[in-house]
């Protein structure tokens, strides 16, 4: 007999070998998974932190606008006269703060949207909520 003779023993040792494969092969299968999901969760985190940080800019310039249109009404309110409001603004005004006084001042849409480099509903609506009665 020229066969290929095999040992209890070894036969132990291929039946270890292949369970250690597979327990490997299972380590890093859970391992990748457990990535994936945190890669989800946290790709998740960071689409809710830039809708966060786009709301915060939004109030920003919401807070910017308001601001600027109180510091516009307030040397009116203080001297009460028209040539108060037509001293020189400062240098680092909004394009929102310097379309809130026009409006303030008479000054139409297509006119503030030209001057500050606003779209035209930007203008209209600055016009339309800052315009003074006549």
């Amino acid at each position: 007999m020229n066969g290929i003779v095999v040992t209890w023993q070894q036969l132990l040792y291929l039946g270890l070998v292949l369970i250690l494969f597979y327990v490997a092969e299972l380590l890093l299968f859970l391992k990748k998974a457990g990535r994936n999901r945190l890669g989800r969760e946290t790709h998740h985190q960071i689409e809710v932190q830039q809708g966060e940080i786009a709301a915060l800019r939004q109030e920003v310039e919401g807070l910017k606008v308001r601001l600027a249109a109180l510091q516009m009404q307030q040397p009116a309110l203080m001297h009460g006269g028209l040539a108060d409001e037509l001293l020189p603004q400062p240098d680092d005004e909004t394009p929102y703060a310097q379309a809130i006084r026009m409006a303030q001042l008479g000054a139409d849409a297509n006119h503030v949207a030209t001057a500050c480099g606003l779209t035209r509903g930007e203008a209209d609506l600055i016009v339309a909520l800052y315009r003074r009665p006549e």
